[in-house]
């Protein structure tokens, strides 16, 4: 803990008046000469002094802590928390001393949240922002009723964002990643109306002056990146407020709620503001101009109704998707640029396809519009890359109709695919995409299919990752064997798209939570131990801090049982075989406080961990500390140091 801290807390709780602050500060005294000696007594022996002190420190720190937290959350008043403005400010310094303690923070950010109407917690929430520790309030709070530390946060979060983009791969403040971020910003931008404007507006006005600026530096400029990233990042806001899946986690599932979501953000969006915009119908809000065009109108107003169809849990219907598909004499290419605006969109005809259960439409008309829809916003994608790197080719219509035809009959019997092994007890996987058996199983068909399609690839996830979150799917009599098949289908399918990344990582942390009682203890950690591998996989193809940091997070869970000790040094003996030196100040954050976990340390220090891995694990350390060093890495090594050597 940090020198004096229980006379800074004693300050806090004494003002919350008379005998209760000297109850609560006796309290917390006592727990805390209680807990050194029962730990004092556990140390006894001579050869465990410096393992047992270690835990001993740890252990009072972290009693001390929540009991201190506890009685202050239980005691706080709005009265005896302003009384501290009372105080001389020589008195208060204390207050200051608090905000810049990252244990103490939590605590007044914790209060802040319960206790909204008090002055002094909310001239602490604004201090500490001030302080520039935006995620530490993001993470813990809900800031729509604190509209200061909300645009600070927002001002502070997109350029982090533009930051990665434009070439660093984590916040180099934080160590944390591109997907942990955006999860962060999208939670919070979308909690009310209001705070989701104000961030698509922001972002709106923020690419309209970062393409101005880059267009003035040329093509090769950094902006470019971050300009993306942004129009990427306004995108993901855009799906949180219209996809029911994404919006249930928020705040809410009823459907009056998804209702007034789905309104507020059809409203914002530029398929409802560029046909109703007064002072120049022709130019968008990112200042790019586009001519009056009744059928564009009519496609943007078909999206539309895409999404409140979406929204409502309904299935399309094949009237909105016949005002969507190109008519005589039309390519496409309209239709394709749209949807490519609203990746949603595509996100949700691949549902139509492959979801399993109620998801899926069944007619076979409606599937093959579907997928034509699909295969013309690829062809879309692909001609707008080809024209970004400047190798623009010749227009060639039939080509391009053939094209069309074989991206939608891959869609199609990708979807009859999923279909048909989710009734097998497990299907056959290959990564071989020149087997030509002449009699190929329906699992060799859909490993071909999702190899050589990324749209097939990106429905094959989805339709995995729904299978799996389907309590019944859990319990079935199949379940082991088709997701050991699933895992096997879903790797190999990481290797040829990266995009398909983050979603495959939700899928085998979400296998990692299941339990299923019919299932023997055996046959279940040797389905795990293949999620750990899956998870080392993604690891070495570059996802180190998103991987590292949800394990971090799932053992540091109270009451947590989805990761036991068996499992966590299966992934640590499989990690010291993939990682070699030297270590990159994101590996050296990351892994670190992954090891640092307590149920990690609990897990090495036993003796089923071979020595020859606690060799490892040693040798570990001393590499890291070879490694380029960075602020706040040498306390963490110290830590390691304690464990590890």
């Amino acid at each position: 803990m940090e020198p004096a801290c229980l006379d800074n807390v004693g300050e806090l709780l004494s003002s919350l008046g008379g005998q209760g602050g000297q109850k609560a500060m006796l309290d917390c005294h006592m727990w805390f000469v209680e807990s050194v000696v029962v730990d004092l007594k556990s140390s006894s022996s001579a050869e465990n002094t410096k393992e047992a002190s270690v835990k001993s420190s740890q252990e009072v720190r972290e009693i001390t802590q929540d009991v201190v937290t506890r009685i202050a959350k239980e005691r706080f008043t709005k009265a005896g928390g302003d009384n501290i403005f009372k105080l001389k400010k020589s008195e208060a310094v204390f207050l200051e001393d608090m905000m810049d303690s990252e244990r103490w923070r939590k605590l007044l950010i914790d209060l802040s949240a319960a206790n909204r109407d008090s002055t002094l917690l909310n001239y602490c929430l604004s201090s500490i922002s001030k302080r520039g520790h935006h995620r530490e309030i993001a993470k813990r709070i809900n800031q729509s009723d604190h509209f200061a530390v909300y645009s600070a946060m927002l001002a502070s979060e997109f350029a982090v964002v533009g930051n990665i983009a434009a070439g660093a791969s984590i916040d180099l403040d934080s160590s944390m990643g591109l997907y942990e971020l955006v999860d962060d910003l999208r939670r919070t931008c979308t909690s009310t109306s209001y705070t989701y404007l104000y961030a698509v507006e922001l972002l709106r006005y923020l690419v309209q002056i970062a393409r101005e600026k880059a267009a003035d530096a040329g093509k090769h400029s950094r902006l470019h990146q971050s300009v993306r990233k942004w129009e990427r990042l306004r995108e993901e806001l855009e799906s949180a407020m219209v996809d029911p899946s994404m919006s249930t986690s928020t705040a809410g599932s009823s459907t009056l709620f998804r209702k007034r979501r789905l309104d507020v953000a059809l409203t914002v969006s530029e398929l409802h503001q560029r046909q109703r915009r007064r002072l120049d119908p022709t130019v968008s809000a990112d200042g790019a101009e586009r001519n009056t065009d009744p059928h564009r109108d009519s496609l943007e107003t078909a999206l539309a109704v895409l999404f409140r169809f979406n929204a409502s849990g309904t299935q399309v219907d094949d009237a909105t998707l016949d005002k969507l598909l190109p008519g005589d004499g039309d390519d496409g290419s309209e239709v394709g640029k749209l949807m490519m605006a609203y990746p949603l969109a595509v996100r949700i005809l691949l549902g139509h396809l492959f979801k399993p259960g109620s998801g899926r439409v069944s007619s076979m008309l409606t599937r093959t519009k579907c997928a034509r829809l699909i295969a013309l916003s690829v062809l879309a994608a692909e001609t707008a890359t080809q024209a970004e790197i400047g190798s623009v080719k010749e227009e060639d219509q039939e080509a391009r109709a053939t094209e069309e035809e074989e991206i939608k009959g891959m869609l199609l019997t990708g979807s009859q695919m999923c279909e048909l092994v989710e009734n097998m007890v497990s299907f056959t996987v290959t990564s071989d995409v020149n087997n030509n058996d002449p009699n190929p199983s329906a699992g060799m068909k859909l490993s071909k299919l999702a190899l050589k399609s990324a749209p097939v690839a990106q429905g094959v996830v989805m339709w995995a990752r729904e299978l799996v979150g389907e309590p019944d799917f859990v319990n079935s009599a199949s379940y082991a064997t088709l997701s050991s098949s699933i895992l096997s289908l879903v790797r190999i399918i990481v290797l040829k798209h990266p995009f398909s990344r983050p979603s495959i990582l939700g899928l085998a942390l979400a296998i990692l939570k299941h339990s299923n009682s019919e299932v023997t203890y055996t046959r279940m950690k040797a389905l795990k131990e293949q999620c750990l591998r899956l998870l080392l996989f993604l690891l070495v193809q570059g996802e180190v801090s998103t991987v590292l940091s949800n394990l971090t997070a799932r053992l540091n869970q109270q009451g947590s049982s989805e990761i036991d000790a068996s499992l966590v040094r299966y992934f640590v003996g499989g990690l010291l075989e993939v990682i070699r030196p030297p270590y990159s100040p994101l590996m050296v954050q990351s892994l670190g406080a992954f090891l640092l976990a307590t149920k990690c340390t609990e897990a090495l220090g036993s003796s089923y961990f071979s020595k020859e891995n606690k060799a490892r694990c040693c040798q570990l350390v001393q590499d890291f500390r070879k490694s380029p060093k960075r602020e706040g890495n040498a306390q963490l090594i110290a830590s390691l140091a304690k464990y590890y050597e």
